[in-house]
């Protein structure tokens, strides 16, 4: 079978830092460079170098080019683990998700594809929509399908859907995304969810916010809802503050706002949440769990006649990037591309026999928006 364009230039480059050709620290071409070499287009280029920017063999640097980070003798072991590189076979898997949205899921998406296609695989994907019966049956057909190895993001729960605990027990290849299993030994990547609502929340302690509300949905055994919430109480505990119970509010209005079959009862969260905000005027600032607690605290605030950030202040996990300028909100941007990245890599590992289960948690940026501001000296308003 012929090697694909971008693995020829791989190989190629790969060669040149066995040889020492290219050194720890040398620079190498640049997309452009090499697409006039190998005259290939600018998106085989660079498939090929982030290739080799996935295997470790270079990294590339922002506005300066990518740069060989191997010595010949670490890359001589690379060059043997990869002699087989020609000879494996095509492979297929499959992706089964919830759904994705602006704000968080279709840059995920779109590493997951880009990386599957880097490492030579085909990608499949079926979407649940957050029904545990639509999982099982994207599973099961992507099984009879013949994919080599499965990554699934479950949907929220909890009880699991025993198609995954069958994966698990038969040693099928899966990785889970964004989440992780109770007492399910497979392999997950996600972002640090505990440290992320921690910081979140110490954010607004900066600002001087020391009345701080936590929205959440309600708590269905999801670890993510309940690592979040840990970040909370965990940050009033190393900050010395005192945890409200009271301050934690539950509310189904993120659910239930995309469904026209729901609307009552979204009208009904909409109401109790306004009630919560009045019935604690010494709040000054909100955790949202999810992007979409946002928009809704925003319109809640704004029909009791204040305003975000100068009454209020939000900050939320993930949110809408625009083309210039701040977001809309503050908030923690999960590293999609290096979940993605690392999922597949994880993925396809496993499909080739490595069989080390292991939780990655990865990092994440906290990034200002203009939905907080410090908080105001009452003596002076």
């Amino acid at each position: 079978m012929k090697v694909p364009l971008y693995k020829q230039i791989y190989e190629n480059i790969l060669q040149k830092v066995q040889i020492g050709e290219l050194k720890h620290g040398d620079k190498i071409p640049s997309e452009k460079e090499l697409a006039e070499e190998f005259q290939v287009s600018r998106i085989t280029s660079k498939n090929a170098l982030d290739l080799l920017a996935q295997d470790q063999i270079i990294e590339r640097v922002q506005g300066k080019g990518s740069f060989v980070i191997y010595s010949v003798e670490e890359s001589d072991n690379m060059l043997s683990s990869n002699q087989s590189f020609k000879t494996k076979k095509e492979l297929t898997i499959g992706l089964v998700i919830p759904g994705f949205s602006d704000s968080y899921g279709t840059k995920l998406v779109q590493s997951i594809e880009q990386h599957a296609a880097i490492s030579g695989a085909n990608l499949l994907m079926k979407l649940t929509r957050d029904k545990i019966e639509e999982e099982e049956n994207a599973i099961g057909e992507l099984v009879e399908a013949g994919v080599d190895g499965i990554i699934v993001l479950p949907i929220h729960g909890e009880h699991y859907n025993p198609k995954i605990l069958e994966l698990v027990l038969k040693k099928f290849p899966i990785v889970l995304v964004d989440r992780y299993l109770r007492g399910i030994q497979a392999s997950a990547v996600l972002t640090d969810n505990t440290s992320a609502a921690k910081a979140a929340t110490e954010y607004l302690m900066s600002l001087g916010h020391e009345n701080i509300a936590y929205i959440t949905p309600p708590y269905d055994g999801t670890t993510v809802l309940e690592d979040r919430m840990k970040g909370y109480q965990l940050a009033h505990t190393e900050q010395h503050k005192q945890i409200h119970a009271e301050y934690i509010f539950t509310n189904g209005g993120s659910d239930y706002a995309f469904d026209e079959n729901k609307r009552k009862e979204f009208e009904l969260e909409i109401e109790n949440l306004k009630s919560f905000i009045l019935n604690h005027p010494e709040i000054t600032a909100f955790v949202a769990c999810r992007n979409a607690f946002s928009a809704i605290l925003v319109h809640v605030i704004q029909s009791i006649g204040k305003r975000v950030p100068e009454d209020y202040s939000i900050i939320c996990f993930d949110s809408v990037h625009p083309i210039i300028g701040k977001p809309a909100f503050s908030h923690i941007k999960q590293r999609e591309d290096e979940m993605g990245r690392k999922t597949v890599k994880k993925l396809i590992a496993q499909i080739y026999g490595d069989e080390n289960i292991k939780t990655e948690l990865l990092p994440f940026d906290l990034v200002e928006g203009l939905s907080t501001a410090p908080l105001k000296d009452p003596v002076k308003n």
